[in-house]
């Protein structure tokens, strides 16, 4: 099997290489001819600084031959630029390609989940489409620690094909059909993350970072369940995997960037001092749009919005959180 890997960073590293542990042909995509270049030189991904990568691995600047023959394109690039890439790619794609989503997060500007955009855009010209999310930190994927994760799509042919093209020892894959719980799990979790930051920078022990977790997964299904995903999903890798590695994890950037807000850095000083995109920044803002207009009750998803967009100081919100009306804990409200 043939697999494209279509970015160059943390994430598509890793993924590249669980492709060719799985005994596939694998070719990275970069956006420059330098950085093709330089990955062909020295073999060392400066965003995985502790990983050799092998010779086998291919590197192109060119979509026509990172794409040739490709049974499977793994799009593994920021949200923001999911719809302009594959707009680029479409010359290159086929019929016998599934294209699979390995971002976590929502368009911007249509706020669209990524699979409806990639469907937008793709459909008709490949064999199918896929949403790949878990609780996968690059830095340990890529060095070859056990994982788990979840493919998900419409196409149960596509599901068992990519369970083919990256499972291993070290990576299991699994199923799932419902593509918007698994694919809402990994972009809302990254909210939570930025809270769970913000109790770690201020240090406000086990006790709050345990209920924030509690109360954000009940958050992250209810708004999943209001938007058509099952709730059991939530309770998978893709739900309460992800949000427990990434709000517990150093390597999680959103929890990074939610310790940097809690001591006092803005989510510009953020934004302009990062190399990596910090995606929660986007999701606080789509999801607490759309949670107003249906009327989902979001209240730690509203507390990081003030935080975020109101200047409002961590310590405030935590208090208006702590002093809402009581209230029985199983409830949909």
């Amino acid at each position: 099997m043939k697999i494209a890997v279509i970015g160059s960073g943390s994430w598509g590293t890793a993924l590249a290489l669980k492709g060719l542990e799985a005994g596939h042909q694998v070719t990275m995509y970069c956006r420059t001819e330098e950085k093709a270049n330089y990955l062909r030189e020295y073999r060392i991904n400066p965003y995985l600084p502790d990983v050799v990568l092998p010779l086998t691995l291919e590197f192109q600047h060119s979509y026509s031959k990172a794409l040739q023959d490709a049974e499977v394109v793994l799009m593994v690039t920021p949200s923001t630029y999911v719809r302009r890439t594959l707009q680029e790619l479409k010359p290159y794609l086929g019929p016998s390609m599934i294209i699979v989503g390995c971002s976590k997060g929502l368009e911007k500007d249509s706020e669209k989940r990524l699979s409806q955009v990639i469907e937008e855009e793709v459909q008709g010209l490949v064999k199918a489409t896929a949403i790949l999310s878990g609780p996968n930190h690059a830095e340990e994927v890529g060095r070859g620690l056990p994982a788990a994760t979840v493919v998900a799509s419409q196409n149960e042919d596509a599901i068992c094909s990519l369970q083919r093209a990256l499972g291993g020892p070290s990576f299991r894959v699994y199923g799932n059909t419902d593509v918007i719980g698994v694919e809402l799990g990994g972009a809302t979790k990254n909210i939570i993350a930025l809270a769970a930051g913000i109790a770690h920078g201020m240090q406000l022990g086990d006790n709050l970072l345990a209920a924030l977790l509690t109360r954000g997964l009940h958050e992250m299904t209810k708004f999943g369940v209001a938007m058509g995903a099952k709730s059991e999903t939530y309770a998978g890798l893709s739900g309460m995997g992800d949000l427990i590695a990434t709000c517990m994890s150093p390597h999680s950037r959103n929890r990074r960037a939610g310790q940097k807000l809690a001591n006092g850095e803005t989510m510009e000083d953020i934004i302009n001092r990062s190399q990596m995109v910090v995606e929660g920044f986007f999701a606080v803002r789509i999801i607490y749009d759309i949670a107003k207009v249906k009327g989902i009750d979001m209240p730690i998803t509203n507390a990081l919005y003030e935080v975020l967009y109101h200047q409002v100081s961590p310590a405030e919100v935590l208090m208006q959180l702590m002093m809402r009306d009581v209230k029985q804990e199983v409830c949909n409200k």
